[in-house]
């Protein structure tokens, strides 16, 4: 509530006493007084929580025309709502909409993860990517609990429900695991393997919907466990055997499976290397992860780049010597937006020289 309507309230409420023909007595102005005071802390309350959480204390809110602004889970990724919560779009670090989410009735910021947003429409949960298109219907159930209405993205695969049922789709909305009324839960991926309950039974699934060993499992001897132990370390990302792959025009990555991975957005992209591929969408090129998140923003220009051999100006060659020096630049071109030793060639200034990113997205020498 407003310190405006909050005045307006209080003077209501002399008015009121004033007309009365005796001074409204101690008990009933405490009960006033306490009524106010709990409408305000429940507006307050309302106020606090409707606001997304994530990243509260580290991330810097971009200026822009939007009045309600907060962070998300997702890097340089920002929640613009109305006064009354409901989502309106995602800024990005210039203050500028990337996605409108308007016809949206909800969207949960703080599971925004591999590239994908929860929403809520007529009372359903789907995903969005970060260019606003709806890869996973919205036609799933809300989640109730404490664990918020939707589950996020977890290793490329989503825990959903439909018709009351438990079950996992991949970020293609492909079925992962069937949905089944004798699943009781579920837990999000994690290491390539998640936790499934049936009833009063445990069990566990791979990233392919395959029973598999109890990660946690000790055995006796010392030699066994130490296998144990170091299965519990840190596993390799099961990614990097993601490879380029079209559908319909546009570009995705999969896995040695064929399953899609990082779903089909892109005008055109390039192989991961170094854990980072090369993403384009119209004529500006980013960089996404493994997790299919956009880590590096969509900033450099394919029309920016310049073969070495473009710059030699004393050309004296044949037609059959053009072609081959047409193919030799397509060449020289192709090899742009890849990593190699922490750094990617992105572009070149006037003179020619190279421009080259880290993986943070700063320039640094190509050198």
């Amino acid at each position: 509530m407003s310190q405006q309507s909050i005045l307006k309230w209080s003077t209501a409420a002399q008015m009121l006493s004033k007309r009365q023909s005796v001074p409204l007595s101690a008990p009933t102005l405490s009960l006033l007084q306490g009524s106010r005071l709990s409408l305000m802390a429940g507006i307050l309350l309302t106020t606090v929580f409707s606001m997304p959480t994530a990243n509260a204390a580290s991330c810097k809110i971009p200026k822009s025309y939007y009045k309600n602004v907060s962070c998300t889970s997702a890097s340089g990724h920002y929640l613009a709502i109305t006064d009354f919560g409901a989502p309106v779009a995602l800024i990005n670090s210039k203050g500028k909409r990337v996605v409108d989410l308007s016809r949206y009735q909800k969207v949960d910021a703080n599971n925004m993860a591999g590239g994908l947003l929860p929403v809520l429409r007529h009372g359903r949960v789907g995903y969005i990517n970060m260019q606003g298109r709806e890869v996973v219907p919205t036609i799933y159930e809300m989640f109730k609990g404490n664990g918020g209405w939707a589950r996020p993205v977890s290793e490329g695969r989503i825990v959903v429900k439909r018709n009351g049922d438990y079950g996992v789709i991949g970020t293609g909305n492909q079925t992962i695991v069937p949905f089944s009324s004798t699943i009781t839960d579920i837990d999000d991926y994690r290491g390539g393997v998640a936790r499934i309950r049936r009833n009063q039974s445990t069990s566990w699934l791979d990233k392919n919907g395959k029973t598999t060993s109890d990660p946690n499992a000790k055995e006796g001897n010392s030699e066994a466990m130490s296998a144990t132990a170091q299965t519990q370390q840190p596993r390799p990302t099961p990614f990097t055997t993601l490879q380029p792959h079209q559908q319909d025009g546009r570009w995705g990555f999969v896995d040695d499976k064929n399953v899609t991975m990082i779903t089909y957005s892109f005008d055109e992209v390039r192989p991961f290397s170094e854990g980072l591929a090369a993403v384009r969408l119209n004529d500006k090129w980013g960089f996404v992860n493994l997790g299919g998140e956009l880590v590096i923003p969509f900033r450099f220009e394919d029309s920016g780049l310049i073969a070495d051999n473009e710059n030699n100006s004393n050309k004296d060659t044949s037609n059959v010597e053009d072609e081959s020096s047409a193919e030799d630049t397509s060449a020289k071109k192709r090899t742009a937006f890849i990593f190699k030793d922490n750094k990617a060639w992105v572009g070149n200034l006037k003179d020619g020289s190279k421009i080259c990113i880290d993986k943070k997205g700063d320039n640094v020498s190509c050198e």
